[in-house]
């Protein structure tokens, strides 16, 4: 049996990837609709999960980490079956439902309101902008577009790292990711303009370059924002990872935060080109 523990991060950092990437791809790729609201469902209950580890002092127990995670689940749900309308009203029926579930347990207890506005928290960072995946799947080249995001944020991270470590002299925002450089930064945004930009004009019609460059621009600056401000999380929480689920990468968390921000971002861009 294969001890994974006692490999080399950067090897552990590709074989991980390539057990994540593949079924991933295939489902995008050839997967029903069903698939993909399963794969958000999964992701956003494990990010879920990561949430209340990192930002609870003390882990909810069982009952309560459940009905957490169901809360989180019926915004995906609400997306998949009634769209944009669908995400919206999931959203309000779910801080609902927490604000009357205070109202019920502790109505004078500051110490549950402050619970209850993290686990709020929880439900607006992962299961809320995970769900704009389902919205992006209403539109024409779905998958295409899905790709076409993966892309740009692995190209954008995938070249942050590399040029950083090469070239990286200038720190970031050492404070929150001591590690990034501006160097890094600006080598992973030029990879995700030209990577991206590549694959939008070969694969999806209807864009011009200019606009191709242009969104790529601003998803890959995105994308570096959602990347810091789940290192800020971290930090303040005392973790360098949100979990080890993933060898060589962390937690599900730690690959989903740059995705994060731009999934709604490319949603708001397929909603102006209407």
């Amino acid at each position: 049996m294969l001890d994974w523990r006692g490999w080399d991060p950067h090897k552990q950092r590709i074989v991980s990837a390539v057990f994540i990437v593949v079924p991933l791809f295939a489902i995008i790729a050839a997967g029903p609709y069903w698939s993909w609201l399963a794969l958000v469902c999964l992701a956003a209950a494990v990010g879920l999960w990561e949430f209340q580890g990192l930002l609870l002092p003390e882990t909810l127990k069982a009952k309560g980490l459940a009905a957490f995670l169901a809360a989180g689940l019926i915004l995906p749900c609400g997306a998949a079956f009634g769209g944009g309308a669908g995400l919206h009203g999931a959203l309000a029926a779910v801080v609902l439902a927490g604000f009357a579930s205070l109202l019920v347990l502790s109505p004078s207890g500051s110490q549950v309101f402050d619970r209850l506005g993290r686990l709020v928290l929880g439900w607006l960072y992962i299961p809320y902008l995970l769900s704009y995946v389902l919205l992006i799947s209403r539109f024409g080249d779905a998958r295409a577009w899905i790709f076409f995001i993966l892309i740009v944020t692995a190209a954008g991270d995938t070249g942050a790292f590399y040029i950083g470590r090469r070239f990286g002299r200038h720190k970031l925002f050492e404070r929150v990711s001591p590690k990034k450089t501006i160097e890094g930064s600006i080598g992973g945004l030029f990879s995700s303009v030209i990577l991206g930009t590549l694959f939008g004009v070969a694969f999806i019609d209807g864009v011009p370059v200019g606009e191709w460059i242009a969104l790529c621009a601003a998803l890959a600056v995105t994308g570096q924002v959602g990347d810091l401000i789940e290192s800020a999380v971290k930090r303040m929480c005392g973790r360098k990872d949100s979990s080890n689920l993933l060898p060589g990468h962390g937690g599900v968390l730690d690959r989903l935060d740059s995705l994060l921000f731009v999934f709604p971002g490319t949603w708001l861009f397929l909603m102006w080109m209407r």
